[in-house]
């Protein structure tokens, strides 16, 4: 795996900067306090992000990092695995988890697991390496690296600790000896006194030899308890009839309020029909006043062309002018009559208009009338009908909910009891309810005062249930730390037989190169001490060499555990770790560093030293300066 270049927009110290990585050593040059500790956290941050917890430190990453003079807390970082396929991270720290970009530009975050703490696990799947081991292995920090004859003590701890289990801060024994001492002190043995188990048992003992002196009145609460449950099923027996009474009751009151508002139902359906059939006579008297007024108009005009023809026909026969004159007067009277005729039509016309208009109302308000009736009926039989069906429902469900209490026929018998029997059932009940009660408290006075008597042993029972509930979770834990000390012997012995001779092979040949073949074997005794075998064959304890042999020692360890952690040629990076190397030391460990096929190499300096060895060495590097 190898970093192609990055882009960081805002993180620490730096802002705006651009760089690339070429595939073999990268020297990244700057001043102290120029931002290459910066640069070196993004790299690691882009890949597993920042920690806004602050894990003992005064500050958390996430605040530490933040940009000094801007908003923008981003970057992005491009880099190519082992199998040629490369991807790009675009994050922005102030998010949970970042964006991850095929070769093609294609989001492909959403492939990846991601975790509520952890965000997108993207680089874990892609190469098998937590956080913590990529630092461990991969990255030399500068406070990891500068040491003094004051702390060797402290990195051959850490050596011993990853040959013996991988991890520089994981010691296998100290880890065993602790967890036995933290056994014996939270939890005790049988060879100890005083401890949590041993006071639990002592105190065990003791209750339960005080039980046995209070067990004899344990009979005698048996035969009041036996009292107490019969007369306490002779209660819900009764109970549950009183119950059964009362729901009658309340369904009968129902029912009857029910009728009553049927009743009102059909007063007002008679008052509807009432007033049906009086505007049924008013149409009818309107009717007859219309007929009437048209025989009034017909009869005046026969009775005038009458009289006219009369007159005309004496006129004619016995030919008198007078008459023909006396002729001309029905003429005149017809005339009038019409006149009258065709004024009192007028007004029959508007007198007619206003019938018209009542007798408009008065059938729409039939009509009305009879909708209302019609659907006052439908609903009146529909609340009869309803009330018949709830008084089935509540009988069935009386039914249903009290045969199993109650005998069937029983049931069936109050259903079909009028209100006032109920009432006088209810009372008879409720005075045998209160005669089962009196007797209750008789019997639970008689059972308190055996209570007093046992109350003791109450208090021993739960005492002593209290103190073996704390044992057997002081047993568990006791087993738990077996589990815990079994495992921890597995993983040792596993590391021991098949990652433990890697490292010291590899480790072998790292300081064969470095020290020239000065040292050449390495080992580790039975209690898991290193051995260095110096020029003359004597077996060395590393403890006994000098400090930058040990420092030397130390990096060529983190080199092999490099290449041990994963299937991926991981990058190295180096920050000051050759700070207090001398100038051949140096030549040897650049010149290794530079023989490592496929493995890139970042090394992190504020001097020239690396750049002027690679120079005389002839060895490629990509130089960039910050």
């Amino acid at each position: 795996m190898k970093i192609k270049n990055l882009k960081i927009n805002g993180f620490g110290k730096i802002e705006n900067f651009e760089t690339s990585f070429s595939d073999g050593i990268n020297i990244i040059k700057g001043e102290n306090e120029s931002g290459k500790s910066s640069l070196l956290k993004f790299i690691i941050a882009m890949f597993y992000g920042t920690s806004r917890n602050k894990n003992g430190k005064s500050i958390s990453d996430y605040e530490k990092y933040k940009p000094w003079g801007t908003e923008d807390y981003s970057g992005k970082l491009e880099y190519e695995l082992d199998n040629g396929k490369s991807y790009e991270i675009y994050r922005e720290f102030k998010k949970k988890s970042p964006n991850i970009y095929d070769e093609n530009k294609n989001d492909i975050s959403k492939e990846f697991t991601i975790e509520t703490t952890r965000g997108n696990l993207f680089f874990v799947e892609q190469t098998g390496v937590q956080e913590e081991n990529f630092l461990a292995s991969c990255v030399s920090e500068q406070e990891n690296i500068r040491l003094s004859d004051n702390n060797k003590n402290n990195l051959i701890q850490k050596l011993g600790n990853i040959i013996s289990s991988g991890n520089e801060n994981a010691s296998y024994r100290i880890a065993i000896d602790r967890l036995n001492r933290k056994q014996t002190t939270e939890i005790g043995n049988s060879r100890t006194t005083g401890r949590p188990i041993n006071i639990i048992e002592k105190e065990l003992e003791k209750y339960e030899n005080e039980r046995k002196q209070i067990e004899k009145y344990q009979d005698e609460k048996y035969k009041v308890d036996s009292h107490t449950e019969t007369i306490k099923s002779e209660i819900t027996d009764n109970n549950a009839i009183l119950e059964l009474l009362r729901q009658q009751k309340l369904n009968l009151e129902k029912k009857q309020i029910e009728e009553e508002k049927n009743k009102i139902f059909e007063q007002s359906l008679k008052k509807e029909k009432e007033n049906k059939q009086q505007i049924e006579e008013k149409l009818d008297d309107i009717e007859e006043i219309k007929i009437d007024k048209r025989k009034n108009i017909k009869y005046s005009y026969i009775v005038c062309i009458l009289i006219l023809a009369i007159i005309s026909a004496i006129s004619i026969i016995i030919n008198n002018k007078i008459l023909l004159i006396a002729n001309i007067l029905p003429i005149i009277s017809l005339i009038i009559i019409v006149l009258l005729n065709r004024k009192k039509k007028i007004e029959n016309k508007a007198h007619n208009k206003k019938i018209y208009i009542e007798k408009a109302r008065l059938e729409e308000e039939l009509e009305r009338l009879e909708n209302e009736i019609e659907n006052t009926e439908k609903e009146l039989q529909k609340k009869k009908e309803l009330v018949y069906k709830e008084q089935k429902e509540n009988d069935n469900k009386i039914i249903k909910q009290y045969e199993n209490k109650i005998d069937r026929q029983t049931i069936e018998d109050f259903l079909s009891t009028n209100y006032e029997k109920i009432l006088e059932f209810i009372d008879e009940k409720e005075r045998e309810q209160t005669d089962f009660k009196v007797k209750e408290k008789t019997i639970q006075i008689e059972k308190e005062q055996i209570i007093k008597k046992l109350d003791q042993l109450v208090e021993l029972d739960e005492k002593i249930d209290s103190l073996k509930e704390q044992k057997e979770d002081l047993l568990k834990n006791s087993r738990v730390y077996d589990l815990v000390k079994e495992e921890l012997e597995k993983s040792f012995q596993e590391i021991k037989d098949n990652i433990t001779p890697d490292f010291i092979n590899e480790l072998k040949n790292i300081i064969k190169i470095v020290t020239r073949g000065k040292y050449k074997n390495v080992f580790l005794d039975g209690e898991n001490n290193i051995l260095i075998e110096i020029e003359d064959g004597q077996y060395m304890p590393i403890y006994m060499l000098s400090t930058g042999t040990i420092d030397l020692i130390y990096f060529a360890l983190r080199i092999s555990a490099a290449k041990e952690i994963s299937k991926e040629k991981m990058p190295i990076i180096l920050d000051e770790s050759f700070a207090y190397y001398d100038e051949n030391r140096m030549y040897e460990s650049l010149n290794y560093l530079s023989n490592l096929q496929n493995r890139q190499i970042i090394i992190f300096t504020c001097s020239e030293r690396e750049i002027e060895i690679l120079e005389r060495a002839n060895i490629k590097y990509n130089l960039i300066e910050i």
